[in-house]
């Protein structure tokens, strides 16, 4: 791993961690909480690649870990669901065939057929995890009865209470990473050398 990709990782994570820490979040009835965690993760993919984005989520898992209230559990369930937006911009990327150095480029065509994606792998990721064990762990909530007090709290379908933040979500990591990105960019075109 050359220098520039350790230091872009290392500013990224940290940022993230930051963001963790910091009480700028809309918590869910549940303990998912909407926030800016993920968003350097996901830059940090843009700038680096897939190899950097995968170190990128497993460094914010272990960060996670340490420094979050939620432990090992919150940090398991954060970047897994930021992998889901990183591979489906990924797998966006290789089906629009963008290119970040590439002024003729469709970053809105890439962005959103990314988010697409990402969110259909996140969503019943989200769902099945928590229905399975997430909620059940944090909560301590008999498993049999996840879907009926998630419901009850919401007062909508169990699978909306989870998709519906978690696309949100997926809507700041996405978008928001990739408007910052192209800032970055126009401001300093040769940083992807």
């Amino acid at each position: 791993m050359r220098a520039k990709e350790v230091a872009v990782i290392g500013l990224m994570l940290g940022l993230s961690l930051m963001f963790e820490v910091m009480p700028v979040e809309m918590p869910t009835v549940w303990g998912m909480k909407i926030d800016l965690v993920a968003v350097p993760i996901v830059l940090a993919y843009l700038f680096l690649g897939l190899g950097g984005g995968l170190v990128a989520v497993f460094l914010l898992f272990l960060g996670l870990g340490v420094v979050s209230s939620a432990s090992w559990l919150g940090a398991f369930m954060k970047a897994t669901a930021t992998l889901a937006m990183i591979v489906g911009l990924e797998l966006s990327r290789r089906i629009t065939r963008f290119s970040p150095g590439d002024p003729q480029a469709d970053v809105v065509k890439f962005a959103v057929l990314g988010y697409l994606i990402g969110i259909a792998l996140r969503v019943p990721l989200m769902v099945a995890f928590n229905y399975y064990f997430a909620i059940e762990m944090f909560l301590g909530i008999p498993h049999e009865r996840v879907v009926q007090a998630v419901e009850e709290w919401t007062g909508v379908p169990f699978w909306v209470a989870i998709g519906l933040p978690n696309a949100i979500q997926g809507l700041i990591d996405t978008f928001l990473s990739v408007a910052l990105f192209g800032a970055v960019l126009r401001r300093l075109p040769h940083f992807l050398e």
